[in-house]
């Protein structure tokens, strides 16, 4: 009678050569990106200075972004504005909530970072074009995106331009929210109820003939 075979082995192999990898390391980085924005704008950003901020090597950086741009546009991104449609069924509670998410995150002093940025971007044309893709065009797509629920469900007439309205809606909350706004003592929050009364009834005195 022929011998049973033992079973083979399950015990793991030699471990493979080199460190595993650094799983904090991405949020290290780009926390440190921002810092170098803050104190160096884009036109004085030293990916060497990023490295010695996040303490890691430099390959350690270019493994993970392999452009200077790349990783600026990184680190503004976790500066950008992380809008989703509310879906609230009505046109008044929808811009309720997105007015109170984006003066939120305008209200935070790392908003100012993303602003400095914004003045310098336009002379770094590739890097000013994927910024406002990522970081301009995204948050607005949001509030159309509202602006056109709102239309189909006939909260909005016709023939209004969704675009312009959404560049008012965040461009007035980012006006309300500057450091000029401050200094004159005017915030987002304190004008919230009458700005949305205003955007949502406009300017025109009711004509009691129509």
């Amino acid at each position: 009678m022929a011998a049973i075979a033992s079973p083979v082995s399950a015990e793991p192999g030699p471990a493979k050569p080199g460190r595993p990898r650094d799983t904090t390391a991405d949020d290290r980085i780009l926390r440190a990106v921002v810092d170098e924005l803050s104190d160096h704008g884009v036109a004085g950003f030293r990916i060497n200075n990023v490295a010695a901020r996040a303490k890691v090597a430099k390959r350690t950086l270019y493994s993970r972004w392999t452009e200077r741009d790349e990783l600026i546009i990184a680190g503004l991104n976790t500066l950008a504005l992380d809008l989703v449609p509310p879906r609230t069924g009505s046109l008044v509670g929808d811009l309720n909530a997105l007015y109170d998410d984006i003066a939120d995150a305008l209200d935070s002093p790392r908003w100012l970072i993303a602003a400095r940025c914004s003045f310098e971007l336009p002379d770094h044309p590739e890097l000013y074009a994927r910024f406002q893709r990522d970081c301009i065009d995204k948050p607005l797509a949001v509030v159309e995106d509202v602006l056109r629920d709102a239309q189909l469900r006939g909260e909005l007439r016709a023939g209004i331009d969704r675009s312009v309205a959404a560049e008012t809606f965040t461009g007035s909350i980012a006006g309300y929210s500057s450091h000029i706004a401050r200094l004159r003592g005017v915030s987002a929050h304190g004008v919230r109820a009458q700005f949305l009364d205003m955007f949502l009834h406009g300017l025109r005195a009711h004509d009691p003939r129509e």
